[in-house]
């Protein structure tokens, strides 16, 4: 048989062949490609923000950390510190700084850096945000091209905003306490500050000052910059001032400044000014006067005064001896307002205390200190020489001589000072009988006074001492050193001026200023009596101001008494029928109660009520004036309070004058205040006005200055209180009756 015949393809066989599909991305890339994105976007946005890479060079820097410490602008967060190195030379530290793009700016030529950190000294605590943040580094743009590289500042600024102003320099000889951060003031206010402190290439200390752009228009080259002490002591004839500029200069002073000529170019930031020791020297800035003097005892540089009508005006710079002539050579300054006294007839004294057989002068200058008074001559010709003589060889020949007669002269020494409006105008020469054999007094007036004497000027008496008293009130004044011993003489012109004196005229010396200004024509006032009445002392008032004196008291055949009295210039109304004058004077009684008391103290004066009748000189007065004036019926207001001590009887008074009194005192309808029930005479109902304020004038006080003690106490009329009040504006229309005020505590216009 045959063998089945197997079977055997005759091509390989290499499977079916099946077309595939397209292939998807599978979801396991899609993780990786996202977070690839992401940090892309990143990239990108970190990129974008970062501005220029910079570098800042320090001399130190404290606090400075990479990755910590930020660059502000405006106080905002501009860039950070990236890395922080020392030189090659360890000189410097070098700081980079990844600048933020929008700040971009700040890599200017001109841009200022430097390190906020936290300083406390006495003129106040600066970077204090750095206690709690941490130190930074501050920045400040001004211009220029671009830039990298930068020169960090040592300190901060003085002025931190974009335009910084006026950076200026003061030099002096020396400057002891100024400091950095010495404030500078302008009519007060604070506009600058001092920067750094150094030694110049002249060898005289400087100083860096700096104000803000707004402050920098108030200074230009006149401006003049002087010293504010921590404290300063001014002692003179009228008085002591210790003078406290404000508490930042009670610690270390301060620099003040002001222009005291017109005109003036503006400063800029190479303006170098010279600081002044005190504010005399610095207004003293005229040209330099050489004065040659046979002396310089009492001459002290940067102190000592040149005078003008007893006003300095100047200032002694410097002072030497010169051995070859044995004289002694100065340098002064005046002020602006009176470089034109430097002509060839302009007479300089020394003026110094001296003591001599004939008396004593300059006394006042143990006190004040030597000056040099200056008189200024009328010549053309400007000089800057002149020759000083001292105040006992100051010939008189161009004073005026005058001499003053008195029933009594007082007991004034050769040297005593004649006064005008507190300045000393004159001396006197000596004091004798004329001959007549009546007393007579020798003055002698300067003559840059002789224009303020007239024929009509009167002359008085100034005590050494002087008392004055009113309803409470009780002054003792002393007029000044120099008339302390004996006191002086004074003169005035009250009224129209009248023509000049002549050489030698004679003039009556009157005892007190009242007698000199009351002019008017005289008047005649008869009383039943003349108890207490004193010719010269005792005053005629009008609303409670003294208007006149009565010049003397005489008795009647018809066993009254006269007086004569004058008014001081502009009270002529008061001269007219019908005017009422009569005695205030103390009285006692059941029905009144106290009334008058003040006199006691003050003295008795008379009291004037304007009358609306033809002008008179002739009047009757009245001693016990109650029953005539209150012939009508007062009117009444009320005051309101919480509470008080006033009681009904209380004197109303106006001006240290009685107007009123106190009618009742009762409780409100609510029981919540208290009610005081005032009577005011009618003759003074005009001055109470819906502005009049009324206080509670019973306590006492006391006053105490230097050579001058005044002392206010209630003494016996505020047995049952008293009541003050002042009407702003007496034009006003009267108030009407019952109406009611607020009682203060207190005067509230002291």
């Amino acid at each position: 048989m045959n063998a089945p015949e197997s079977k055997q393809p005759s091509v390989q066989d290499h499977g079916k062949v099946v077309k595939s599909r397209s292939a998807l991305l599978s979801w396991t890339w899609l993780f990786p490609l996202l977070a690839t994105a992401v940090a892309v976007w990143f990239f990108w946005e970190n990129w974008k923000s970062e501005g220029p890479n910079i570098e800042i060079r320090f001399a130190s820097a404290p606090g400075i950390q990479p990755d910590k410490t930020v660059v502000t602008f405006r106080g905002v967060t501009a860039g950070k510190v990236t890395d922080v190195q020392l030189d090659p030379t360890l000189n410097d530290v070098v700081v980079h700084v990844r600048l933020n793009t929008f700040a971009k700016g700040l890599a200017r030529e001109k841009t200022d850096f430097w390190i906020d950190q936290p300083e406390i000294s006495l003129n106040g605590a600066t970077g204090i945000t750095a206690l709690i943040q941490g130190n930074s580094i501050q920045a400040r743009v001004r211009g220029g091209g671009y830039a990298t590289h930068f020169r960090g500042l040592d300190t901060p600024p003085l002025v931190t905003t974009e335009v910084p102003g006026l950076l200026a320099y003061l030099s002096a000889p020396s400057i002891w306490f100024l400091e950095r951060g010495t404030p500078i003031y302008y009519h007060g206010v604070l506009v600058g500050m001092v920067g750094d402190k150094k030694v110049g290439e002249n060898g005289q200390a400087t100083l860096l000052i700096g104000f803000t752009e707004e402050a920098s228009k108030l200074i230009n080259s006149h401006s003049r910059f002087w010293v504010l002490p921590a404290t300063s002591l001014d002692i003179s004839p009228r008085g002591a001032h210790v003078n406290i500029a404000g508490l930042k200069t009670l610690l270390d002073g301060g620099i003040a400044f002001d222009q005291f000529s017109p005109g003036g170019e503006a400063a800029t930031n190479s303006s170098c000014f010279t600081l002044s020791p005190n504010e005399a020297a610095a207004r003293a800035e005229g040209p330099a006067l050489h004065l040659t003097l046979p002396e310089g005892r009492g001459l002290i540089p940067g102190e000592t005064r040149v005078c003008y009508l007893g006003q300095p005006i100047g200032l002694v710079e410097r002072v030497q001896s010169d051995p070859a002539s044995g004289m002694v050579d100065a340098v002064i300054h005046l002020e602006a307002a009176y470089t034109n006294f430097a002509k060839a007839d302009t007479l300089f004294t020394l003026v110094s205390p001296s003591v001599t057989p004939h008396g004593v002068s300059g006394l006042d200058t143990i006190v004040t200190g030597s000056y040099i008074s200056c008189e200024p001559g009328i010549s053309a010709a400007p000089v800057d020489h002149f020759v000083v003589q001292t105040s006992d060889q100051t010939p008189f020949g161009k004073s005026l001589h005058l001499f003053l007669t008195a029933n009594q002269l007082p007991s004034l020494s050769k040297g005593s000072p004649v006064y005008y409006h507190g300045l000393k105008a004159g001396s006197v020469l000596s004091t004798g009988l004329d001959k007549q054999k009546h007393p007579q007094m020798e003055i002698s007036i300067d003559p840059a006074f002789r224009d303020a004497l007239h024929a009509n000027s009167r002359f008085w008496r100034v005590p050494a001492t002087s008392v004055s008293a009113a309803s409470g009130v009780l002054s003792v004044e002393v007029q000044g050193l120099a008339s302390l011993i004996d006191g002086g003489i004074a003169f005035d012109t009250f009224g129209t001026a009248q023509g000049e004196p002549a050489e030698a005229s004679t003039y009556s010396l009157l005892d007190n200023e009242k007698l000199a200004s009351a002019i008017s024509a005289p008047i005649h006032i008869a009383f039943a009596n003349g108890r207490g009445l004193l010719p010269g002392k005792t005053e005629i008032r009008y609303l409670g101001v003294p208007v006149g004196i009565i010049e003397s008291v005489h008795p009647l055949p018809n066993g009254k008494v006269e007086t004569v009295a004058r008014l001081q210039p502009g009270y002529d109304f008061l001269c007219r029928s019908g005017s009422i004058f009569y005695m205030a004077h103390p009285n006692v009684s059941l029905n009144g109660g106290l009334k008058g008391i003040e006199t006691i103290v003050s003295g008795i004066y008379i009291e004037c009520i304007q009358g609306k009748g033809a002008w008179a000189d002739t009047f009757v007065g009245s001693i016990d004036p109650d029953a005539q004036l209150l012939d009508n019926n007062g009117f009444e207001i009320k005051l309101t309070t919480d509470s008080t001590s006033i009681n009904p009887g209380a004197l109303v008074m106006y001006r240290e004058t009685r107007v009123g009194e106190v009618a009742a005192k009762t409780l409100s309808k609510d029981g919540h205040h208290v009610l005081l029930t005032l009577e005011i005479k009618p003759e003074y109902r005009h001055l109470i006005t819906d502005q009049s304020c009324f206080w509670d004038n019973s306590e006492a006080s006391l006053k105490i200055g230097f050579l001058k003690v005044r002392l206010r106490a209630p003494i016996m009329t505020a047995i049952n209180g008293r009541i003050a009040f002042m009407t702003p504006d007496v034009s006003a229309p009267p108030s009407k009756a019952d109406h009611v005020f607020e009682l203060c505590h207190d005067n509230p216009n002291p």
